[in-house]
């Protein structure tokens, strides 16, 4: 299982902060690299300042609008208390008032009533301006709620975990280097392999003239070079359907095969250059001497390839 850097919104470069040790065994959930975050930090912590202030300027407009309402419902009992008072006066219909003051007192009650309508009419405008307000507010909070959970999200993906038990594996560049840490390296870009060393197997070629002698569930033995030769068991699990030329400019025919270890066979490591024998017949499988990244080429290596969850169909 390959592990690149993530999508990062406005980020293209991506340095290598940690780096866990190439060979390296692993188990689940733990992390194996992690990228600078230092310019995403940077956006957290500006975000975070203004969500503090979005949400200082959230409570003072609260308490403001309580207060306008709280005032509002003041001035509208005061121009009550002066409606009801200039109403009474106006009833007055003997003559203990004269004509002058009973049109005086029916000019302070149109007033008082204009004024209570007034108050009315204000105290609504207020509620929809404060109600706007407030909503305003609210969702300048959660615009900077979001874009501070974005951020935070964005930072926690630049630190990769292994997804099963595992050993690692640097992935070489278009170069031929490895990445280690303080390198920049582009999205996308595969840096670490994890292989589930249970699911092992070795990709290997047979000229075409050695078809006959190939079958599914064949015997095999696989020898590993080294200071110690040593021999493996295994048989071929699968071939491939088509004859093809071995590789540009080899017009050699050649069939794909895959071979699977034999159960309670151990020591076989993603990327070692192995021989193969047929065991009943000793025909030697076609092998070149090459590295291990030859394989994503198309070069007939035969080398030990590691079967992810990915392309078994099957939990690591």
């Amino acid at each position: 299982m390959q592990l690149a850097p993530p999508f990062i919104a406005r980020m293209w470069n991506y340095n290598i902060k940690t780096l866990t040790a190439e060979n390296s065994h692993v188990k689940k959930g733990e992390l194996v690299v992690s990228f600078d975050d230092k310019a995403i930090s940077e956006r957290l912590q500006d975000r975070l300042a203004e969500l503090q202030q979005a949400r200082s300027e959230q409570e003072n407009r609260l308490q403001q609008e309580t207060r306008s309402e709280r005032e509002d419902a003041l001035a509208i009992e005061e121009k009550r208390a002066e409606y009801e008072k200039a109403r009474r006066r106006a009833e007055i219909l003997d003559h203990s008032m004269s004509r002058n003051e009973r049109e005086k007192a029916q000019i302070d009650f149109e007033i008082a009533s204009n004024e209570l309508e007034l108050a009315h009419a204000l105290a609504k405008l207020h509620r929809k301006t404060g109600a706007l307000n407030t909503s305003l507010a609210e969702r300048k909070v959660q615009r900077l709620e979001s874009e501070t959970q974005t951020l935070q999200g964005e930072a926690d993906k630049l630190q990769l975990y292994s997804p099963i038990d595992g050993l690692v594996q640097y992935i070489p560049n278009w170069d031929g280097e490895k990445p280690s840490q303080g390198d920049s390296v582009r999205f996308g870009q595969p840096i670490i392999q994890i292989s589930n060393l249970s699911r092992l197997h070795v990709r290997a070629v047979a000229d075409e003239v050695d078809k006959t002698l190939l079958t599914e569930g064949t015997p095999v033995n696989i020898s590993i070079d080294g200071a110690h030769t040593r021999s493996l068991r295994g048989h071929i699990s699968e071939l491939g359907r088509v004859v093809r030329d071995r590789a540009r400019g080899d017009r050699r025919r050649v069939i794909d095969l895959l071979v699977d270890l034999e159960p309670g066979e151990t020591g076989l490591r993603p990327g070692m250059m192995v021989a193969m024998t047929l065991t009943d017949t000793s025909t030697e499988l076609d092998t070149i001497e090459d590295t291990a990244h030859a394989r994503d080429d198309g070069a007939t290596a035969a080398v030990a390839s590691p079967e992810s969850a990915e392309n078994t169909g099957k939990a690591p």
